[in-house]
């Protein structure tokens, strides 16, 4: 299941940038249903009528109410700091530990004698 997703998307699936949210919370055991993001303009961005390649991303952790904004566009790594964070714990912790998390094995092909 994909992580809830509001505002601007289009440039997240553009940029690959929802895709790699959400295949760092895969690695890092959190579940996509329990984070939203919503995607907007920066603040003090000036006129709405010019065009703006900056954005802000709201991250929000449903189990923790945990809420935070990274700014995106040229030259920001939303996701790098958003990794950062919940490595260091912000966001709690995984819902699944690497441990008991299971690889399915490689599917066997059955042997002709």
């Amino acid at each position: 299941m994909s992580v809830a997703c509001s505002g601007n998307t289009r440039v997240l699936e553009q940029l690959g940038e929802k895709q790699d949210f959400e295949a760092e919370l895969g690695r890092r055991g959190f579940r996509h249903e329990e984070f939203a993001l919503h995607v907007g303009p920066c603040d003090g961005s000036g006129s709405r009528a010019a065009w703006n390649p900056r954005y802000e991303v709201k991250v929000r952790h449903m189990p923790t109410q945990t809420v935070r904004v990274y700014r995106g566009g040229p030259r920001e790594n939303w996701v790098a700091r958003f990794r950062k964070d919940l490595v260091d714990g912000l966001y709690g912790q995984p819902t699944y530990s690497h441990a008991a998390v299971s690889v399915p094995p490689a599917r066997q092909r059955p042997r002709h004698t």
